[in-house]
């Protein structure tokens, strides 16, 4: 089990639903400008996101979700995924 400080909540939203909200360890997306990392503690930022794939570790486990057209954004505390469309997939890792 991860400690607390080590993990910050995470949100995946869409204008219709929340697809995710709990609390992750990191999570890795493809910006722009090339790959980005995001764990606890992070610098507040601001990303504009190509569709593509986000992945997320929760408990030791990734989770992989298809985002299309994405900003993401965190404060170092709270990250946040405002996607127009999300799908999860399953990962057997």
């Amino acid at each position: 089990m991860n400690d607390a400080t080590n993990t910050y909540k995470l949100e995946i939203l869409t204008p219709d639903t929340v697809v995710f909200s709990g609390d992750v360890v990191q999570l890795s997306a493809q910006t722009f400008t090339g790959w980005l990392g995001v764990m606890a503690g992070h610098e507040p930022m601001v990303a504009a996101c190509p569709t593509g794939e986000v992945r997320v570790e929760v408990d030791g486990a990734w989770k992989k979700f298809q985002c299309a057209d994405f900003v993401l954004t965190t404060d170092g505390k709270v990250a946040r995924i405002l996607a127009t469309k999300v799908e999860e997939e399953v990962v057997n890792e």
